[in-house]
C-alpha cells in the first residue's frame, strides 16, 4: 500500500514538473519596452514592433506601412465605415500597461494617399485601458469638433470646429463661467458624429464612452481647449 502511494505521489510530482516546464516553454515573454499591437501581429507584438524614443519630440514612436493594416467594416445604423485598430503595450518589471484600442479611419488614409503612419506615445501620460498618451499622425488629417452642454445646440450643429495650430488643435468657448461650474464634452469627427467609433472623450475612442467632464477653477468668460491628437491629450486654459 505504501509503495502504491509512493508511485502515485511520484507520478503527481512528475506531472507538475513537466507542466511547469511546458509552461516555461510555451510562455512567450518580451523584454521591458514599449510595443505596438495591431492587425499585422494580431496584437501579439515581437521585437520588430518596439517603439523607440525620439529625443527631439520627447515621445516614443514607431512608423508602419499602411499596407500592413487590415480594416474592419463597422456598421453604424446602416452606414459602413472601415477602421483598423492598434494599441500600445508597455512592458515593465513591475507590471504591464496596455492602452485602449485606437482606430485608424481608412478614408483618411486613402484620401491622403498615405503610405506610412507614425504612432506616438507620451509614456508619462499613459494609463491602463485608456487611449490617453497614445495617438498617430492620421488624427491631424481629419476634422474634429468640440461638442458639449454649454449651449442649446452645442452637442450638435453648434459644436465648435477645432482650428489647427501646428500639431495642436484649438477651440475656444466664449461664455460666462463661474469657479466650480462644470461642462460635459466630447470630441467628434464630423458634425453628425459618425463614425462614432472615433468619438474622443479625453480618454478613449468609443461609441459607448461616457461624457468627459471639466470643472472650472476660476471665474472666466473664455475657455480655450487644446487637443493634441498625436497623443490623445486635452488641456484647458481659463482666461
Amino acid at each position: 500500500m505504501k509503495k502504491k502511494i509512493f508511485y502515485v505521489l511520484l507520478g503527481v510530482l512528475v506531472v507538475f514538473t513537466l507542466s511547469g516546464c511546458m509552461m516555461n516553454l510555451l510562455d512567450i515573454t518580451l523584454d521591458p519596452g514599449i510595443y505596438l499591437g495591431y492587425s499585422k501581429n494580431n496584437n501579439i507584438p515581437t521585437t520588430d514592433d518596439l517603439l523607440t524614443y525620439d529625443g527631439t519630440l520627447g515621445l516614443y514612436t514607431i512608423t508602419i506601412p499602411t499596407s500592413d493594416l487590415t480594416y474592419e467594416e463597422i456598421d453604424e445604423g446602416g452606414a459602413i465605415f472601415e477602421l483598423s485598430y492598434y494599441k500600445i503595450l508597455y512592458v515593465k518589471s513591475d507590471g504591464n500597461i496596455a492602452s485602449a484600442s485606437i482606430p485608424i479611419w481608412k478614408d483618411v488614409v486613402e484620401n491622403n494617399n498615405l503610405e506610412r503612419i507614425t504612432i506616438y506615445l507620451d509614456k508619462a501620460k499613459m494609463e491602463e485601458g485608456k487611449a490617453v498618451g497614445v495617438g498617430d499622425d492620421t488624427k491631424l488629417l481629419q476634422d474634429w469638433y468640440l461638442a458639449g452642454n454649454w449651449g442649446a445646440k452645442t452637442w450638435d450643429e453648434d459644436a465648435i470646429k477645432f482650428e489647427r495650430q501646428g500639431d495642436v488643435l484649438v477651440a475656444t468657448i466664449s461664455k460666462e463661467f463661474k469657479a466650480n461650474d462644470t461642462i460635459k464634452y466630447k470630441i467628434k469627427p464630423t458634425p453628425g458624429w459618425q463614425p462614432w467609433h472615433m468619438i474622443f472623450n479625453g480618454e478613449v475612442y468609443s461609441d459607448q464612452s461616457d461624457d468627459a467632464v471639466y470643472t472650472l477653477k476660476s471665474n472666466t468668460n473664455e475657455l480655450t481647449v487644446r487637443f493634441y491628437p498625436k497623443i490623445s491629450y486635452i488641456e484647458f486654459e481659463e482666461k
